[in-house]
């Protein structure tokens, strides 16, 4: 067992070199994926949606669309002066996450007499769950790409090597037929990292400005929660 594999060792070593030699000559993205076959056909549907998500996250993880402060502004005199319907108008005028979280606790707030803080709560709470989980879908689907893509490499890497020393198997004269194994199993590999690399980078970035997002939306229904039940205690003391 042992004479055989120091035998193949060098064997190995030498097709390694020959494959590395092989892919230098290589000077288009085009001969790379030709000569990768079908195991890079996924890869290049992964980077497409690593493209088309980033372009999207651009787009959709932004403050402005998710908070619209200047609509908060003026809300917050609304609920302090109990004028609920003017507040409901203005955001169903302004639709966005955050002034559907707080109309969904104006419309619980309409449906009972009594000051309930917590059913309030319990309605915003549930607003937000729903507001807030579908755009994050968009940003985790980056880190399935990111996480999939090195395995679908490797897998490509298992087949190219298998591939390789079935090759030497049958005959060891044929080193072209190796080297090409070897060179599929080497793409593989590379294209697999260049899709999860900027794939897991972006899915980070936009993860932690979303984050961020997130924090400042529960700030500020925190701060409306506050502000509407002072606002309904005063009446009722009045």
């Amino acid at each position: 067992m042992k004479r055989t594999f120091s035998s193949l060792f060098p064997a190995v070593v030498l097709l390694f070199t020959q494959a590395a030699l092989q892919a230098q000559e290589k000077q288009t993205l085009f001969d790379e994926f030709k000569d990768g076959g079908v195991w890079l056909i996924p890869l290049a549907i992964f980077f497409t949606g690593f493209l088309a998500l980033t372009i999207y996250n651009i787009i959709k993880i932004r403050k402005k669309p998710f908070l619209q402060t200047e609509v908060v502004e003026q809300i917050m005199p609304m609920i302090e002066e109990l004028d609920f319907e003017s507040a409901v108008a203005l955001c169903e005028a302004n639709p966005s996450p955050l002034t559907n979280i707080l109309k969904a606790g104006l419309d619980r707030l309409s449906e009972s007499d009594e000051i309930d803080p917590e059913s309030i709560e319990k309605a915003m709470a549930e607003a937000s769950t729903s507001e807030l989980a579908g755009p994050f879908v968009m940003v985790n689907y980056l880190n399935v790409i990111g996480s999939l893509s090195p395995m679908m490499g490797l897998l490509g890497t298992v087949v190219g090597m298998v591939g390789a020393f079935a090759t030497m198997k049958e005959s060891m004269d044929d080193a072209t037929a190796m080297a090409g194994q070897i060179q599929v199993a080497l793409l593989t590999t590379k294209y697999g990292l260049v899709v999860a690399i900027p794939s897991l980078f972006s899915y980070f970035l936009f993860k932690n400005s979303y984050g961020k997002i997130v924090a400042q939306v529960d700030e500020i229904v925190g701060k409306f929660l506050f502000v509407l039940v002072q606002s309904l205690r005063r009446s009722y003391e009045e």
